[in-house]
């Protein structure tokens, strides 16, 4: 089953967009080849920063936002993250007009 993860932490100093754009293009490509990584949405508002992961499964995304995670968050924020993992058993897609299941097959 695909697992979501929603990750937000405290961003002391507002960010105009080119300044975002330098943290995306730094930091970005890490993402692109990450083993069971499907998507990550960067997030930012007045405050608050954080990311919106889709993983393949929950393997994936525990094995990422593990003990070392925690560490570099803190090490760079002074504080931990918050992460919440939840199961993803459907999408619905609006662009490809799609409704996949990610969950076990019925049983006849």
């Amino acid at each position: 089953m695909r697992t979501i993860a929603i990750v937000t932490f405290p961003v002391s100093e507002t960010k105009d967009t080119e300044s975002i754009r330098e943290l995306m293009e730094r930091t970005g490509p890490a993402y692109t080849n990450m083993p069971g990584l499907l998507r990550k949405y960067f997030l930012f508002k007045e405050g608050v920063g954080g990311g919106i992961y889709e993983w393949a499964s929950r393997e994936h995304a525990e094995a990422f936002h593990n003990a070392e995670y925690y560490q570099r968050y803190r090490k760079m924020l002074g504080t931990d993250p918050q992460v919440q993992l939840f199961d993803a058993p459907a999408i619905a897609d609006g662009v490809q007009h799609t409704l996949d299941f990610f969950l076990p097959e019925r049983r006849a």
